[in-house]
Order: C-alpha cells, then sequence, then structure tokens
C-alpha cells in the first residue's frame, strides 16, 4: 500500500497479510504509519498505490460504513469516532442496526434496550445503559466504543490502541474478548505501544517504519 500527503510519503509500499483466527500485533514508533494504514484499511483515506483484498476479492472501501458492511470494523484510538456524545449507551450500542434500511420506522425504545444489553453482556460492559455518553469516564467511553464494534460480528476487528484509557480489569474483559473473536475465527489486528498487550495476545507481530 502506498499513501502520499503532497510531499509527504506516509506508507510507501506496506504489505500486510491477515488470517482468519489469528491476532497480529502492529507496533512501531508515532509517524511509522500505523494509523494511515488503518484508515486505508477501514475506508476513511484512499491509497495511492497497491491492492487490498478481502477473502480473495477486490476490497477497495469508500467510506467506513462500506467497509463495515463488508465486515471490517475499526475502533480508532480517537474514542470520539466509535460513539455519539448526544445519545445515551443503549442507543450507540444498536445505533448501526437503528441506522438499517426501513429501521426509521420501526424504531422500540423496548426492543433497543433488550438489544443493548445483550451487546453489553457479551462485552461484560458493566454501564448504565441509560446514561448519556457524555457523562461516562473517558474509560467507560472507549469500552462502549469497543462493545458497538463487538456487535456488527466482524470479519476483521481493527483495534487501534484499545487500553490506552483502560484499567488493568477492563483490559482483561476485552483480552477475553479477542480471545473468543480469535476463536471464532476473526482476523484481528491490533495495534499498540504497549508490548504487555502485544506480548499477550498476538500470534505475530508485524512492525511498521517510517512506512
Amino acid at each position: 500500500i502506498v499513501k502520499n500527503f503532497g510531499a509527504i510519503h506516509a506508507l510507501t509500499g506496506v504489505s500486510l497479510k491477515l488470517e482468519p483466527g489469528e491476532v497480529v500485533g502492529l507496533v512501531g514508533d508515532n509517524g511509522a504509519g500505523k494509523s494511515t494504514l488503518v484508515k486505508i484499511i477501514s475506508g476513511v483515506y484512499s491509497r495511492d498505490g497497491g491492492t487490498m483484498k478481502l477473502g480473495g476479492k477486490d476490497f477497495a472501501p469508500a467510506t467506513p460504513a462500506e467497509a463495515m458492511r463488508a465486515g471490517v470494523v475499526t475502533v480508532h484510538q480517537n474514542i470520539n469516532d466509535g460513539v455519539v456524545a448526544d445519545l445515551d449507551v443503549a442507543t450507540n450500542l444498536t445505533l448501526d442496526r437503528l441506522n438499517g434500511a426501513g429501521s426509521a420506522f420501526l424504531f422500540n425504545p423496548r426492543r433497543v434496550r433488550r438489544q443493548a444489553r445483550e451487546v453489553a453482556a457479551r462485552m461484560g460492559l458493566e454501564v448504565d445503559l441509560d446514561a448519556g455518553i457524555s457523562d461516562l469516564s473517558l474509560a467507560d467511553r472507549q469500552m462502549v466504543a469497543i462493545a458497538r464494534a463487538m456487535a456488527h460480528e466482524p470479519k476483521v476487528l481493527i483495534l487501534d490502541e484499545p487500553t490506552s484509557s483502560l484499567s488493568s480489569a477492563e483490559a482483561n474483559r476485552l483480552f477475553a474478548v479477542v480471545d473468543r473473536l480469535r476463536q471464532r475465527g476473526v482476523a484481528i489486528l491490533y495495534i499498540s505501544h504497549r508490548m504487555s498487550d502485544i506480548r499477550r495476545l498476538a500470534d505475530r507481530i508485524v512492525s511498521l517504519r517510517d512506512g
């Protein structure tokens, strides 16, 4: 993959392969190109060169929503990219289902709460579903963003510095979820500066330097 921003060469020929049921740890200094690569895979940026394939077929998402529909779900380092601050927890956890075709005519608060409870239980999320996102701590917002991503049952899950705001207990809950997804055959790209995370989770490590 090649990506340039004017005269800046952010990615100069990155090769990466993710296998089903594998956790790949992506490491590298700040500015190495990790976030740029993630944004290309997840449809935020377009690439300037190279090819991507998903399940053997060409993959070129024009938007994050398109990537998500194909089964590639990303939890970005910026927590605000994964939650809507003006909504409550339950609505955030089910927001993508509510955005489905025809859902505007079938909105059912009781069903939203039921689905949100199911998502929260799978993640081990212990947060008041009626609470507003803006009233939560940074760590709880991060957990909601991760739980919302898990609700998509992705083929490929990208986690960008997911434990940066989490306590040890919260991080362990996340690790347990990652282990379950690996067992179900999800391909996981895990980006972190925490080598303890990488050692705990990664089947393989890819180091990125200067794009």
